[in-house]
């Protein structure tokens, strides 16, 4: 993927018949998705890892131990949230019961899964708009001051202006400021070659942005969000014994309208807990930024490992 394509969301697909996976390729395709086809269960969540795709379908006639893929997808927190469609003959109900018993969040006859395909992969290519209290007004002052920091490149200060403002919101809104922050918070990583924990923030922060308005409080979310999934995915894609490839993932500027006068965090005088006291969080071990990373987030966001 090239940073001139446009993001496609992943669905996985674990099928070993190659005609019937062509078919079900095609409705991920015509919906908008692209399609991650594997035909055995060990290959499963590999496949997840790599794509962290919106949906996973797998056919129960697939050999291998699909029940352990299963479970091992609902086990780690960064994929638990996909959405699994099993499948299998109507009357072997005691294999559809295996299924949901391992953690598929749904096992339905191939009748019905073929029937309702086109509209459960829709609806996950395309979820619904979630519409948060707080998206039409405009962002506070310590969020603009976030996002200038982000654009700036300062990734960690844009952690600490976002941590604030979403500290200070109360209403739904913040989550929209948690996934901007976790997403420069994967930005800082990736500058410090920690390839792990760049992929846990994304896998963090993304989700957040997925199926949010494409504009909320002025700001261009579904930018964001088509240039933070085409990064991850080219950071999942990378081998990890490999550098990063920094010059092939440039990272993305926020569009947004700004509603206050300055254009640095600085210039809006946004004073943050503690700032006084603050030491420079420039220091070679990372010490002095894992002292001022505050409950929120958590210090494995600073330093996820």
């Amino acid at each position: 993927m090239t940073d001139s394509e446009q993001y496609r969301p992943a669905v996985v697909i674990l099928e070993p018949d190659l005609f019937f996976s062509i078919r079900l390729e095609d409705v991920v395709r015509a919906a908008g998705g692209e399609p991650v086809t594997v035909d055995a269960a060990e290959r499963f969540m590999a496949a997840i890892d790599r794509a962290f795709p919106v949906l996973a379908l797998l056919d129960l006639k697939t050999p291998g131990d699909w029940e352990t893929a299963i479970r091992q997808c609902k086990m780690k927190p960064h994929t638990r949230q996909i959405s699994i469609f099993a499948f299998g003959s109507h009357v072997d109900v005691a294999t559809l019961q295996r299924a949901r018993k391992a953690g598929a969040d749904h096992a339905w006859a191939r009748s019905r899964m073929m029937e309702e395909l086109v509209e459960v992969v829709q609806r996950h290519v395309h979820p619904p708009i979630r519409h948060l209290d707080g998206c039409a007004d405009p962002p506070s002052r310590a969020a603009v001051a976030g996002l200038l920091a982000f654009n700036q490149g300062r990734f960690f200060d844009q952690h600490e202006y976002l941590e604030l403002a979403w500290n200070e919101e109360t209403r739904a809104v913040r989550t929209l400021y948690q996934g901007i922050l976790q997403v420069g918070v994967a930005f800082l990583q990736m500058e410090r070659s920690n390839r792990r924990g760049a992929l846990k923030m994304f896998r963090r922060g993304v989700p957040k942005l997925r199926g949010l308005a494409d504009i909320c409080q002025g700001i261009n979310v579904a930018a964001l969000r088509n240039a933070a999934e085409r990064i991850h995915r080219q950071l999942s894609e990378q081998k990890p014994d490999l550098p990063l490839a920094l010059s092939n993932a440039p990272f993305p500027a926020i569009e947004f309208n700004n509603p206050y006068d300055g254009e640095t965090p600085e210039e809006l005088g946004i004073m943050l807990p503690g700032e006084s006291d603050r030491d420079s969080h420039d220091s070679d071990d990372g010490q002095d930024e894992i002292a001022v990373s505050r409950a929120t987030v958590g210090r494995d966001m600073i330093n996820p490992g």
